[in-house]
């Protein structure tokens, strides 16, 4: 079976949706092979193809409700069900969730795989440099403060590590506290690996993995780091 032979789109419809907002060629690295993923979008409908080297070229068809795309991905020729792929949709990068069935034993094989717009791409992912403006110790901090007569605050601190031999370490701290209660969690690394900086896009290639991904665009406001992915944007104070 070959290995990212996965890939599928959106459900959910929505008369609502713009055509054309998936438009464009995805590039991401599976199992360390390239793969392209071509895009077609009429309102809510989507289709495409999944392209992995030379010759593995497979038929794409699914729904994009505006922020989920749900898809499955086929054979051309027989019309069989290859894999099924849900992907939320922010910033020209696509987080996709694929499942594939093991046509041998029918195991059930899961990936995730963050697919970029390849227009948002200059040179491939592993020629970027540290940008050194980028090196030092970022925290993000979120407050949550309820109301009322039993008053409570939780507070979640993200720190971000950019070393500058190209080493990350990102990880996590939570406390809070109200009237007759606290809590106080011990620090948990959420990941680490090595960094590159490129057009304007943090690439990150975690322990153990062979490539660089696309993480996050940046960009600085004042004194503070602004990142913006898929997940949304945050907002970054040096530490030091």
């Amino acid at each position: 079976m070959p290995r990212a032979i996965v890939l599928l789109l959106a459900m959910a419809s929505c008369s609502s949706v713009q055509a054309g907002e998936l438009d464009g060629h995805y590039r991401a690295t599976l199992d360390g092979q390239p793969s392209e993923l071509i895009l077609r979008q009429n309102d809510a409908v989507v289709e495409g193809e999944y392209v992995e080297g030379q010759h593995l070229r497979l038929v794409v068809k699914g729904r994009y409700d505006g922020k989920l795309l749900r898809a499955e991905i086929s054979d051309p020729q027989s019309g069989l069900l290859l894999a099924n792929m849900n992907a939320t949709y922010a910033n020209a990068m696509l987080n996709a969730s694929i499942a594939a069935r093991n046509p041998r034993n029918g195991e059930i094989l899961e990936r995730q795989a963050l697919f970029q717009r390849e227009a948002a791409i200059a040179t491939p992912p592993t020629s970027g440099t540290l940008d050194p403006t980028l090196v030092g110790t970022w925290v993000h901090e979120k407050i949550i403060n309820s109301g009322g007569a039993s008053f409570a605050s939780f507070n979640t601190l993200m720190t971000l590590q950019l070393n500058s031999d190209g080493s990350v370490t990102q990880w996590s701290r939570s406390v809070g506290g109200g009237g007759d209660w606290s809590y106080d969690s011990p620090g948990e690394v959420q990941y680490s690996g090595h960094w590159r900086s490129q057009s304007g896009m943090l690439m990150v290639r975690l322990a153990g993995a062979a490539d660089y991904q696309p993480a996050a665009y940046y960009r600085f406001s004042d004194q503070y780091l602004v990142t913006e992915s898929n997940t949304g944007k945050m907002i970054w104070q040096r530490r030091r």
